[in-house]
C-alpha cells in the first residue's frame, strides 16, 4: 500500500472510522476520528499527525477508553507499519493525548485529541 493508504489503514483499526479532516461523510455516524493527511520524507524526521476522535455521548469513560486504545496500539517506542517502499514510524506524540472542549450547543458531544509522530522511512 502508499503511506498514505497505510496511514489510513492504521487509523482505521483504532476502533471506530477514520477519516481525512477534509472528508467525513455526511451522515457520519459517530464515534469517528479525524486526521489531517500529512506526509513526510526519509531525511525530514518525524511529522505530527494530530488525530481528533469525536463521541456523542455523557460518558467520559468511552472517550478515554478510545485514549487508551490508541495507546495500546502505539507502545513505547512506537510500532513499524509496513508500506510500499518502506516503513511508517508511528509514535506518540507529546502531549499524547488532551480532552478537548465542544464548541457551540452540541450535548454530548466530546473529543479527544491525540498527538502522533510519524516517520516515513520510504528510501527513494
Amino acid at each position: 500500500m502508499t503511506p498514505e493508504a497505510t496511514l489510513h489503514a492504521f487509523l482505521s483499526g483504532l476502533g471506530m472510522p477514520a477519516y481525512h479532516q477534509a472528508a467525513v461523510p455526511d451522515g457520519a455516524e459517530l464515534p469517528y476520528l479525524t486526521y489531517p493527511l500529512t506526509v513526510g520524507d526519509w531525511d525530514e524526521g518525524e511529522v505530527n499527525i494530530p488525530i481528533t476522535m469525536w463521541f456523542r455521548t455523557t460518558s467520559e469513560a468511552i472517550p478515554n477508553a478510545a485514549v487508551r486504545t490508541v495507546k495500546e496500539a502505539v507502545p513505547r517506542g512506537g510500532v513499524m507499519v509496513p508500506c510500499d517502499g518502506g516503513v511508517l514510524w508511528v509514535k506518540r506524540g507529546s502531549p499524547f493525548a488532551q480532552a478537548l472542549l465542544v464548541e457551540g450547543d452540541e450535548e454530548g458531544m466530546k473529543r479527544r485529541y491525540v498527538n502522533l509522530d510519524v516517520e516515513y522511512l520510504i528510501p527513494e
